[in-house]
């Protein structure tokens, strides 16, 4: 995998933090990436590796990874490779939790209320429709 690693002029053609890592965790050894680096100067060589260093992740893709939590063998959170997902964890980093407090409840009409119409039931509402015209 080829990663062209320099700042683009364009700001839309512009690596991301995510496409950086989209890339990454496409390569299965580490021998098979290599970086295009603009070697010009010095200069164009540092500029392209801070650019790199500079990337940061969306707030979306943060609140993601905040929901991976790593256990061990008990069930206790650890410094193991070891992860599971914990959708709670990531909805409060995106603070859906705040939201929901906030967000007044919706009633929902009860199941007298919804009723389901079957073909029949139009059809027939049609014609009482046309009977009245």
């Amino acid at each position: 995998m080829i990663i062209f690693v320099s700042r683009h002029p364009v700001p839309l053609l512009r690596m991301s933090w995510e496409g950086l890592y989209v890339a990454l965790s496409r390569v299965k050894y580490r021998d098979h990436i290599r970086l295009a680096v603009n070697r010009d100067t010095l200069e164009k060589e540092k500029e392209a590796m801070e650019y790199m260093v500079e990337l940061k992740k969306n707030k979306y893709t943060d609140s993601f990874f905040r929901g991976f939590k790593s256990i061990g063998a008990d069930g206790v959170e650890t410094q193991s490779q070891v992860m599971t997902w914990n959708r709670e964890a990531a909805w409060t980093a995106a603070g859906y939790d705040k939201l929901a407090k906030d967000t007044p409840k919706v009633k929902k009409a009860s199941n007298k209320a919804r009723k389901k119409h079957t073909m029949t039931d139009i059809q027939n509402a049609m014609k009482r429709k046309k009977r009245r015209i």
